[in-house]
């Protein structure tokens, strides 16, 4: 409980191509942002699995000193169940950073922001329901809703111990997004709040089941 209780809601990692730059959160105020130039080969990124469940994988950065030993481990993003979940995670950055954010979508529908790190309580119910898996998702709201409220209120109320992660403000305008970006992506207020136009719902859909096609 220790390291969820009075945290950081979340550890955002931000990937500029316009300096170049990664900047990995680590707490707020001075000193609280490590900064490393795309390309740094002092950063080794691989695919990390838990430490209680070997099955969760997620991206990792090692942060290496001029001897090759590990100084920082930073996790970028969501964790999976599955190694190519992560390979496509690394590709969309690579391609955002090497080749320009127009190359990051193979068709418009995919230019969607599906989670929110707001801590509302929507979130936290659409979080855990999403971890549960697709099995239990029909009982959420008669047999097993005792024990997905539960779920859902001790994360709520555990995030409320935590603190929202902020950036130095000089971070901040690096990052700066221009007001005419045609590029920039709405955020969702929730998770999936972009999931009720049908047609993003269905390439989302037909998207899910050609990978577990090809696994």
């Amino acid at each position: 409980m220790r390291k969820d209780l009075f945290q950081y809601t979340h550890y955002p990692v931000r990937f500029n191509r316009i300096t170049r730059k990664i900047y990995f959160f680590r707490h707020n105020g001075p000193g609280g942002v490590v900064v490393v130039p795309w390309g740094s080969p002092f950063a080794f990124f691989h695919i990390g699995r838990g430490g209680q469940d070997p099955n969760l994988r997620d991206l990792r950065c090692h942060l290496l000193d001029r001897n090759r030993q590990v100084q920082q481990t930073f996790t970028i993003g969501h964790f999976w169940d599955h190694d190519q979940d992560i390979r496509e995670q690394w590709a969309l950055i690579c391609r955002y950073m090497q080749d320009g954010p127009e190359t990051c979508f193979d068709d418009p529908l995919d230019r969607v922001i599906t989670l929110s790190t707001l801590p509302t309580f929507r979130n936290h119910w659409m979080l855990v329901c999403l971890m549960m898996g697709t099995n239990l998702f029909p009982f959420r709201h008669n047999l097993l809703f005792p024990f997905y409220g539960a779920l859902t209120l001790s994360r709520w109320l555990t995030f409320k111990t935590c603190k929202a992660p902020v950036f130095p403000p000089e971070i901040e305008a690096e990052c700066a997004i221009a007001p005419d970006d045609p590029f920039a992506l709405p955020e969702p207020r929730f998770m999936a709040e972009f999931a009720s136009d049908p047609a993003i719902y269905e390439r989302a859909r037909k998207r899910y089941l050609e990978k577990i096609m090809w696994r």
